[in-house]
């Protein structure tokens, strides 16, 4: 699936705010075939401007900064400032409007390529050769497999799980019993089968039950009493700070989610050094790592800034 919808609007980046300056790593990061080349070390931009897209949340913030900083310390000048959800930004990325964004394998292989649960790989490095493999033909070539895996849970005060259950499929059947239990969702989990058409097909959630929208995951609106169980996401580390228990996927409805870089094909053609500068970087995100970004990574302007302090201590940038 992935992840973290916050509405179909598109925003603008303010430009003020442009930068300054291991672990699992599927399929090499590189593609052959289709029209997607195989991704170099190391290359200057000469001036050359690209631009980047991201989706509204500080996770894609944290990857779009970190690829600005890179590229523009290797000669690119880089136009950040398109924020889009899923498919717009998807949109955006075929018709010209942004060269490239960081991508979740299963949004992609869910939502774009319309497979369900089941038809594609449960493991990180399978999910991200089978996008990448899938998404050449249509002209996107995916590089920079990240090491973490981000998926989306729902997530309970740990004290209501005696009387919730602890899965998808008993928190479900408590639904279809109580079905003024608010659950608190950001609006595009409604319509993904990695969301709430997963849950209702799969795990007996009630169509019916009180969903109501939220404007970001659902720690808060849980630990406050606005909604009773909500959406959260799996490297966040507020549902655990929060006192909250995420329930099990006793049905695999969410799948692997790492994220890769997905380019335009004429634009990886033209810079195939893009995919190997940003691979290493890519390769350090674990899981571990992304989780403790995420913690205060949670606007742009942090995002750029925790962005650019992790990559000049891990050596991507000298200062």
């Amino acid at each position: 699936m992935n992840r973290r919808f916050l509405g179909i609007a598109v925003i603008g980046i303010p430009l003020a705010l442009a930068a300054c300056g291991g672990g699992n790593n599927p399929g090499s990061s590189s593609s052959g075939a289709s029209g997607c080349p195989t991704a170099t070390s190391s290359g200057s931009g000469g001036n050359a401007t690209v631009s980047i897209g991201s989706k509204a949340f500080g996770e894609e913030y944290l990857l779009a900064y970190m690829t600005q900083d890179i590229l523009q310390a290797h000669g690119f000048t880089v136009n950040y400032t398109f924020n889009a959800a899923d498919k717009a930004i998807g949109t955006a990325l075929q018709n010209g409007t942004i060269d490239m964004y960081w991508q979740y394998t299963g949004t992609e292989l869910g939502t774009y390529l319309n497979l369900a649960s089941g038809q594609y790989p449960t493991d990180l490095t399978g999910a991200f050769n089978a996008a990448q493999q899938k998404d050449a033909p249509r002209g996107l070539c995916w590089y920079a497999a990240t090491a973490f895996d981000d998926t989306n849970g729902i997530a309970i005060k740990s004290s209501d799980a005696a009387n919730f259950g602890t899965t998808f499929s008993s928190f479900g059947q408590y639904l279809a019993s109580h079905p003024s239990t608010t659950v608190c969702i950001m609006s595009e989990f409604r319509t993904r089968p990695d969301g709430l058409l997963g849950l209702e097909s799969k795990a007996g959630w009630p169509s019916t039950a009180n969903y109501t929208d939220i404007a970001n995951t659902a720690e808060k609106a849980i630990t406050n009493g606005q909604c009773q169980a909500g959406e959260v996401f799996t490297t966040d580390e507020d549902f655990q700070a929060n006192g909250l228990t995420l329930l099990t996927d006793d049905k695999g409805i969410m799948p692997p989610d790492n994220a890769g870089l997905i380019i335009r094909q004429s634009v990886a053609q033209k810079y195939p050094f893009i995919g190997g500068l940003m691979a290493p970087v890519a390769a350090k995100l674990t899981t571990s790592v992304i989780t403790a970004l995420d913690a205060v990574a949670t606007d742009a302007h942090s995002s750029q800034a925790a962005a650019h302090m992790w990559l000049v201590q891990n050596g991507f940038l000298s200062s």
